[in-house]
C-alpha cells in the first residue's frame, strides 16, 4: 500500500505569532528606533502614535496609558466620578468594563443588552437612570459600534456623561461619527488580539476635552504635575511604552487593510450561512458596518457546535460565557435592587455565543476551509 495520508487542516482561533512573522523586518526596524532613541519611557514615539491615532478617530486629545482596563478607569476618574455615583453598563461585556467602574468606586448599573448587536439597548437605558446616575459607559462589542446617537441624546437629555469602552471597535462607524470621537472620553485597548494591538498590553485614552487629558496625563504618572517631583493628585503608573507606540504606528499604517480583510472573511462566513441560519450572527448583514473584531454565532447547543468544528479541525473561543448577573464581584458592586433584576437577552448570549477565526493572519486556504465547515453545520445547533 503507497501513497501518503492527507494532513488534516487546523485553523486555529488565534495565530498571532503568524502575523508576527510575516512583519518580522518591520518590526526589528521599530524596536532598533527604539534603541537608537534611547528613550524607553515617554518620549517622542509614544507622543507621535498618540497624535497619529487621536487624527484617526477624529479627536483632539489622545493619551497612551498602560492598557484598556486602566484607560477606563482613568478615563473615568479624570471626570470626577467615584464613590457614590453609579455608572450605567451593558449587563453582557467583558468583566473590564465593569471592573474600571468598580476600581473607582462608583456603582455599575447594568442594562439589557440589543439581541442582534450584544450592544447596549438605548431603549432601555433611561428607565435606570436616577439622581445618582453620573454616566452611561457604551460598549462597542465585537466590532460593531453601539448606537451613540441615541445614547449621546439620552446623556444630554439628561445632563450626564457618555463614555465609550472601544477596544473592540478601532475603526468602527458608528450613528453618530466613528467610535471614540462621541463620547466625553473613550476608552481603547491595544491588547495584542485587538484589531489595533501591540506586542503587549498597551491603552490609550481620547477625548475632546483638554482638561480631561491633562487630569489623564498627571494620574498615568503617580499624578504628576508640570516637572517629575511636582506632585498634584493621587495617581497610577500607567504608561504606553516607547516600544509598543512604535509597534503600534506601524499597525496604525495597515489598519484600514486589516479592516478589509476582517470584512471579506465576514463577507465568506455569513455566505456560507443559509438565509435561515445567517440571522444566528451577532452583527450586521453588511458586513461593512462593523470592523469584526470578532465573528460571532449564536448556537442552541454550544458545546456540540463547538465539537462539529474542533472535530473538523477549527478553533472556537467563547465572548464571553457570563453576564454581570453571574461574576460575584460585580454582583457584590450592584445596588440591592439590580441583584434581584433579570437581563435576559444578556442571560441567553452568555449561554449561546461563540467566536470563530478571525483575522488578517488567516490564510485564503484557512478562510475556504472554515467557511466550507460552516456550510455543512447542521441548521439545529445554530439559534435562529
Amino acid at each position: 500500500m503507497g501513497g501518503t495520508a492527507m494532513t488534516k487542516m487546523i485553523v486555529p482561533f488565534f495565530d498571532l505569532g503568524a502575523l508576527a512573522r510575516n512583519e518580522a523586518e518591520e518590526v526589528h526596524a521599530c524596536i532598533d528606533e527604539v534603541l537608537t532613541s534611547g528613550q524607553f519611557i515617554g518620549g517622542e514615539l509614544v507622543e507621535r502614535f498618540e497624535i497619529e491615532f487621536a487624527q484617526f478617530i477624529g479627536v483632539n486629545e489622545m493619551v497612551g496609558v498602560g492598557n484598556g482596563l486602566d484607560a477606563i478607569r482613568l478615563a473615568l476618574e479624570a471626570n470626577r466620578i467615584g464613590i457614590g455615583d453609579e455608572v450605567i453598563v451593558p449587563a453582557f461585556t467583558y468583566y473590564a468594563t465593569w471592573l474600571g467602574v468598580m476600581q473607582t468606586g462608583a456603582r455599575p448599573v447594568p442594562v439589557d443588552v440589543d439581541h442582534a448587536t450584544a450592544n447596549i439597548d438605548p431603549h432601555l437605558v433611561e428607565q435606570s437612570i436616577t439622581e445618582r446616575t453620573r454616566a452611561i459607559l457604551a460598549v462597542h462589542l465585537y466590532g460593531q459600534a453601539a448606537d451613540l446617537l441615541a445614547l449621546r441624546r439620552i446623556a444630554d437629555r439628561h445632563d450626564i456623561l457618555l463614555f465609550e469602552d472601544a477596544a473592540q471597535s478601532h475603526g468602527a462607524q458608528s450613528t453618530a461619527g466613528m467610535s471614540g470621537s462621541v463620547g466625553d472620553a473613550s476608552a481603547f485597548s491595544f491588547y495584542p488580539t485587538k484589531n489595533l494591538g501591540a506586542f503587549g498590553d498597551a491603552g490609550a485614552v481620547a477625548t475632546n476635552d483638554p482638561d480631561i487629558a491633562a487630569r489623564v496625563r498627571s494620574r498615568r504618572s503617580y499624578g504628576q504635575g508640570t516637572t517629575k517631583y511636582h506632585h498634584v493628585d493621587t495617581g497610577w503608573n500607567s504608561r504606553l511604552d516607547p516600544i509598543q507606540a512604535a509597534i503600534l504606528l506601524l499597525h496604525l499604517e495597515k489598519l484600514p487593510q486589516w479592516t478589509d480583510r476582517r470584512r471579506a472573511i465576514a463577507t465568506s462566513y455569513r455566505g456560507a450561512l443559509s438565509n435561515a441560519s445567517a440571522s444566528s450572527v451577532l452583527g450586521p448583514v453588511d458586513s461593512l458596518s462593523s470592523v469584526w473584531h470578532h465573528f460571532v454565532v449564536r448556537s442552541t447547543r454550544r458545546e456540540e457546535f463547538q465539537d462539529f468544528l474542533r472535530d473538523r479541525g477549527v478553533g472556537t473561543d467563547v465572548h464571553y460565557p457570563y453576564s454581570i448577573m453571574t461574576v460575584q464581584p460585580a454582583v457584590d458592586a450592584l445596588r440591592p435592587e439590580d441583584r434581584e433584576a433579570h437581563f435576559p437577552v444578556s442571560q441567553t448570549l452568555s449561554e449561546q455565543v461563540v467566536s470563530l477565526p478571525m483575522g488578517p493572519w488567516m490564510t485564503d486556504a484557512q478562510v475556504e476551509h472554515v467557511t466550507t465547515i460552516l456550510s455543512e453545520v447542521p441548521r439545529d445547533l445554530l439559534a435562529i
